[in-house]
């Protein structure tokens, strides 16, 4: 056997090439491992006590400032740490990353025979899943896994059974919140914020009850859509882009739209912090909530919701064939494009006003679609011009759509299929303030 010193751990490597060699020195390390951190928590632990008590190992207590703990005696209610003396340990198992472990813990006594409770930030009480442990657990549901498939590769690790409800509750209790709107200040505040909205199916009890076939008494539930609102932060020199805050509305109404941009403006983000364009869709929804809040801010109408209803407005000949009407949707889509591909806001009015004599005969529905709102598509070359004045540079490619924020809610949307449908709003709280957390 081959000794390789590791401080006062030696790790035995069999001189051997068969392909148990592997195993063993893996399974050496693994023990390995799980010891050292079981020291490094307890070191820990000794330390934090130390500091509670305000004094080493051995040191008589009179030699302790007097100084409140922080913690009491369960007896007496002192908190008086000239009061406290060591009372050994207890043993407490805990389940990491690398397998479980098994930790002493330090206690503590007061001079009255009562029961310290010390509070520790290593471990919080009655914990036995460490919070590495829970942030993986955490990561892998937010990537998809179901808790059965969590529960196989713990039960493999930890050598023991983690239950479902377990992992269940640990997940759930990251959808208590509905909303998260961070408070920002001067400085923090984006110059230019997308917003726009994700819808998602979740089953609502209707109120009404069965009965299964085991004899158990069941609510009635129904599947309803409902919207998570976003707003997504931009900063136009740097193309830096950050989620700022999300809500659970119930629809994409006036209301709800009001309700999520109040808060943000109550959050922070105003004009006097620093917001310069509000880029989104054409919902009439949002227009009358952004009318009474952020009437001030200039409003981006993006391009790319407007291409997106000029197709669906386009009627195509009858007597064209599939290549034919492919050929004809896409010249006409390419036109409209090249309006805001102009350099300057009037140039982009010329081009338009060149698309509408090309077409006004061909397509008249579309060209009224066009027209509705155009103004507002625009508006990022008056934001440019400022921006310029100042000696910034705004590419018109992060102002003038909401593509991106698009682009986010896709990978949402790749885990919210992964769940086919939630059967509480909490659990999707809970997926949505995983996934808000990557883009924040």
């Amino acid at each position: 056997m081959t000794i390789v010193h590791i401080g006062k751990l030696p790790l035995q490597v069999p001189e051997s090439g068969s392909t148990e060699f592997v195993f063993e020195l893996v399974a050496q390390m693994r023990s390995m491992i799980l010891h050292l951190v079981s020291r490094c928590l307890e070191e820990s632990l000794e330390t934090e006590v130390e500091r509670i008590l305000g004094r080493k190992w051995y040191v008589r207590r009179r030699h302790a400032k007097r100084k409140e703990s922080g913690v009491y005696c369960s007896r007496c209610r002192s908190h008086q740490r000239q009061d406290f003396r060591r009372n050994g340990h207890y043993l407490r198992q805990l389940a990491l990353h690398w397998g479980r472990v098994n930790v002493q813990v330090p206690q503590a006594k007061c001079r009255c025979g009562g029961y310290v409770r010390l509070k520790y930030q290593t471990l919080r009480p009655g914990q036995r899943i460490w919070d590495d442990l829970e942030l993986e657990i955490q990561a892998e549901y937010g990537r998809g896994l179901s808790y059965r498939q969590i529960k196989v590769d713990l039960d493999d690790r930890l050598h023991s059974s983690v239950g479902l409800r377990t992992l269940n509750r640990r997940e759930l209790s990251l959808g208590s919140a509905e909303s998260c709107f961070p408070l920002l200040g001067a400085g923090e505040v984006p110059p230019v914020m997308r917003v726009d909205g994700i819808w998602i199916t979740v089953m609502f009890a209707s109120g009404e009850t069965k009965t299964d076939q085991a004899g158990r008494t069941r609510l009635v539930k129904q599947a309803q859509k409902v919207p998570i609102l976003a707003a997504q932060g931009v900063w136009p020199t740097t193309g830096r882009t950050q989620l700022l805050a999300w809500m659970r509305a119930e629809g994409e109404d006036a209301a709800s739209w009001q309700k999520f941009l109040e808060t943000l403006y109550e959050a922070g983000v105003t004009t006097e912090n620093g917001l310069a364009l509000l880029v989104a869709d054409g919902g009439s929804g949002f227009r009358a909530a952004y009318e009474n809040v952020y009437w001030q801010v200039p409003l981006q109408r993006c391009v790319f919701h407007k291409l997106r209803n000029l197709a669906q407005a386009l009627r195509l000949p009858a007597e064209l064939d599939h290549q034919a009407a492919h050929a004809y949707r896409t010249e006409f889509l390419r036109s409209a494009a090249h309006i805001w591909q102009a350099l300057d806001e009037a140039e982009a009015r010329l081009r338009y006003a060149a698309f509408c004599n090309t077409w006004h005969t061909r397509q008249a529905k579309a060209i009224q679609t066009m027209a509705r709102d155009f103004d507002h598509t625009l508006t990022f070359y008056a934001v440019q011009e400022q921006a310029a004045l100042r000696g910034e540079n705004w590419p018109a490619l992060l102002l003038r759509t909401t593509s991106p924020l698009e682009r986010m809610f896709r990978e949402f949307r790749q885990r919210y299929r992964k769940a086919i449908l939630f059967h509480s709003v909490t659990g999707l709280q809970a997926v949505t303030a995983q996934l808000a957390d990557r883009f924040s």
